[in-house]
């Protein structure tokens, strides 16, 4: 058996070309573009389901996708079925088409959150997620993409402005990136790389012994942070979560000072006033006072 996709926490494999019938739903293969939630089960709870938000807005943006790309109607059809062209689940070629006898997604499948989903991605605006923010985000100046361009996975989707970049997933919606992030950002291999889509708008921070404002943004695998007239850095992980616990640049630490080191057998990272040591089950804050450096207490 196979799929033309099959999707899991946010991560979108394509198994077969959609020119291509993939072997998912027997004589119904012909006109069906199909996708497996991989490790999903009919017996899911509506709350099972919906935990996994950010796999079903996939779906269905790549349903709208697919429904597009071979000029097929958006419409969501779901218990009770009738026979129409649109986007449905096993189910509906088992009981409208009488072909075969799988019955998943399963009766709890929240069809309204995914209709809902299709709708957002399939509106006739003829505005997308990354020109919305691009309009709300003025600071990024000229456009420099003609249009958007694809990320390697096939999903996400970037355009290049004067200032900055916006990048869109379905998981993560579209955020920009200015430039003074996007330079770690190319560093650290963009959205491939370990920090994957940005997950918010970027942050002034306040900097009283700097030169100016700092900046933040936060990613799927963490947060860069920038002082102004400095690098970038990245802090995440269980550096990441002690770091924060002091305060994080307004703490006793101050601000990041490098990215994380390997260190005998685990890593460590430089900050403005100590560092961060981590271990397998041991991690250690220390701050700069002479020598020896003074180890900081957890906090309770």
């Amino acid at each position: 058996m196979s799929y033309h996709y099959t999707l899991r926490d946010a991560v979108v494999v394509r198994v077969v070309p959609e020119e291509l019938a993939s072997w998912s739903v027997l004589s119904a293969n012909p006109f069906t573009v199909n996708l497996c939630f991989a490790g999903s089960r009919i017996a899911w709870s509506r709350e099972r389901w919906l935990s996994i938000d950010g796999d079903l807005r996939i779906a269905a943006y790549l349903a709208v996708r697919s429904a597009h790309r071979h000029g097929h109607s958006t419409e969501v059809i779901g218990p009770d079925y009738h026979v129409a062209d649109g986007i449905s689940d096993h189910q509906y070629v088992t009981r409208a088409l009488g072909i075969g006898s799988h019955t998943d997604v399963g009766p709890n499948f929240p069809w309204d959150v995914f209709a809902a989903h299709v709708d957002s991605f399939a509106g006739g605006t003829g505005q997308t997620a990354i020109d919305a923010r691009a309009g709300a985000s003025p600071w990024l100046g000229a456009r420099h993409t003609d249009g958007e361009l694809p990320t390697p996975d096939g999903v996400g989707r970037f355009a290049e402005f004067e200032h900055g970049y916006v990048y869109w997933h379905p998981a993560t919606d579209a955020h920009a990136i200015p430039t003074a992030v996007m330079a770690k950002y190319a560093e650290l291999g963009r959205e491939t790389g370990p920090l994957g889509y940005p997950t918010a708008e970027h942050t002034e921070l306040p900097d009283q012994r700097g030169s100016g404002p700092g900046l933040a943004q936060a990613f799927q695998g963490g947060t860069v942070y920038r002082r102004a007239a400095q690098p970038a850095y990245w802090v995440h992980g269980a550096i990441g979560a002690r770091w924060a616990a002091t305060g994080s640049e307004n703490g006793e630490l101050g601000w990041p000072a490098s990215d994380e080191t390997a260190h005998d057998d685990g890593m460590y990272q430089a900050f403005e006033f100590g560092r961060i040591y981590w271990v397998p089950e041991q991690i250690v804050a220390l701050r700069n006072s002479g020598e020896p450096d003074t180890p900081m207490p957890r906090p309770t």
